[in-house]
């Protein structure tokens, strides 16, 4: 590409990234990033607001504060399969306030619903790991050899929260507890047992032995003091989704030859995107470090089984699972977490 074409192209992705807050600092040669928050708002705009044509259909899914009774709710889970829980799971993205992606590789995506009135309570969504999270593999103390025999058993939660008006109600916290409802390690199993990896090309052991998370702005006070949720520690701040938004990702694909692009595989996930983008910087006179912005997440993991580390290192081949039960987990929510604060939250509820 000649040189004005890249100058053209690094022009148009600075302002693209001004349009949300993001700006280049010719001197420091970085990326400046005010308010976090603000940017990662105006992320969502770009993202998530297209499941408001859904907004007509599904409005009466979810609850009004009058039709939720705080002592009685039941949540139940549905796996989203048909093309209506597709478009309710769209919908309720709208109430993000941060970006959602569709995750990588193997995804499941689960809604809540409320048993006593039929509502939406929230959603939560699950896909393959990231391959390379230094925090993640300090913390579980794998190989590289040991990893790629056992990620396989390991998911990411990318999304989970509460809708309205459940999120005034430590709703994300409940969302947060179904995550361990045997069932969904039960799903993983009928999902993906006697499949193939695509990256290793084993037929591996479909145990779901341990979930992990991201926190949107550092820590998150959904998985905090929540039982078998662990804070481990900070990310080093690196993402993509400032410079793959709003167009971006089109722009810098433009500058990467078709061959490095088209090293894509299926299971590769962010790893391949992460690739493309530091060469697509590199191309554009950028520096790579223009991934750092400074947005270190908090990592928190959801082992469901005892022996998950001795699993995940290869040292058991049978997982000893939790002995995590529905009731006992939605009681937990409720002795915890709701109970002392009843009063509170139900005013909040009200919106007294």
């Amino acid at each position: 590409m000649k040189p004005d074409q890249l100058n053209t192209i690094r022009t148009e992705l600075l302002q693209k990234l001004k349009e949300y807050g993001v700006d280049w600092d010719s001197n420091l040669e970085k990326l400046i990033v005010t308010d976090l928050k603000s940017m990662q708002n105006q992320l969502a705009q770009h993202t998530n607001l297209g499941g408001l044509k859904y907004e007509y259909k599904f409005k009466d899914y979810l609850a009004k504060p009058e039709d939720v009774d705080i002592l009685k709710i039941n949540p139940y889970l549905e796996i989203v399969k048909n093309t209506k829980q597709r478009e309710l799971w769209t919908y309720a993205t709208t109430f993000w306030s941060i970006p959602v992606t569709t995750g990588y590789g193997r995804r499941m995506r689960f809604l809540v619903f409320d048993q006593n009135n039929d509502k939406l309570i929230g959603i939560f969504g699950l896909s393959d790991p990231i391959i390379g999270l230094g925090i993640r593999d300090n913390y579980i103390t794998w190989t590289k050899e040991q990893k790629l025999q056992r990620l396989y058993n390991c998911m990411t939660a990318y999304i989970l929260g509460a809708v309205p008006p459940y999120n005034l109600i430590l709703g994300g916290k409940l969302i947060a507890l179904c995550l361990m409802f045997p069932e969904v390690r039960q799903a993983f199993h009928n999902k993906y047992d006697h499949k193939v990896s695509l990256i290793s090309g084993e037929n591996k052991q479909a145990h779901l032995v341990y979930i992990d998370t991201l926190g949107a702005f550092g820590k998150s006070a959904i998985y905090n003091r929540l039982m078998n949720w662990k804070f481990v520690g900070y990310t080093k701040g690196q993402s993509h989704l400032h410079i793959t938004a709003n167009g971006s990702w089109e722009l810098i694909k433009q500058v990467v030859s078709e061959d490095f692009f088209n090293t894509y595989k299926f299971g590769q996930g962010p790893n391949w995107k992460m690739r493309v983008l530091k060469k697509g910087l590199r191309e554009l006179g950028f520096p790579e470090d223009m991934l750092s912005i400074g947005w270190q997440r908090g990592y928190y993991s959801c082992p469901l089984a005892e022996n998950w580390q001795d699993y995940l290192l290869g040292e058991s081949n049978i997982p000893q699972w939790k002995n995590f039960h529905k009731d006992e987990l939605i009681n937990y929510w409720y002795d915890r977490w709701i109970i002392p604060r009843l009063k509170r939250l139900d005013e909040q509820l009200k919106g007294d």
